[in-house]
């Protein structure tokens, strides 16, 4: 199992608010993020560096700061975001350094995984942030509908 790991989990949330606010251009405070998100504050923003520094999330401190996005939510997929703080997404060293791996020409898991990986790279390339935020918004609706019924 490859599970995501609590950081890249909070990144995915802290961006889904943001991509939820962005067609206002709203700056969006740390602490509402952080409360609408379920994410520790502390953490929230040492995340927020991350994204940050790959050119996803815009920052203003003072009394009208928060958080933004740097790019259009239809511009960024959860490749960007999960590389923004894992790194490349690599299922198996073998496939990033190519002869590291003595077995690489006669293992068949070899190929299977690099196929494996161009499939798993395609699907969070599809997965732009704003189709998540369009299912995000979907899936409140219907909880919502539920509460009041």
């Amino acid at each position: 199992m490859f599970p995501l790991t609590r950081r890249a989990d909070y990144a995915v949330r802290i961006m889904l608010e943001l991509g939820d606010k962005a067609e206002k251009g709203q700056r969006v405070p740390a602490t509402q993020i952080a409360e609408k998100a379920s994410i520790p504050l502390a953490f929230l923003r040492k995340i927020a560096v991350d994204l940050v520094r790959a050119g996803l999330v815009l920052t203003y401190s003072g009394p009208n700061g928060g958080l933004t996005l740097a790019q259009p939510v239809a511009s960024i997929n959860l490749v960007h975001i999960l590389e923004a703080i894992e790194g490349p997404i690599c299922l198996n060293t073998c496939l990033v350094r190519p002869k590291e791996c003595p077995r690489d020409h006669i293992c068949p898991a070899h190929g299977f995984l690099g196929r494996l990986q161009t499939n798993l790279i395609q699907q969070l390339q599809e997965a732009t942030l704003d189709k998540l935020v369009a299912e995000k918004r979907e899936l409140e609706h219907k909880t919502q509908r539920l509460n009041i019924q």
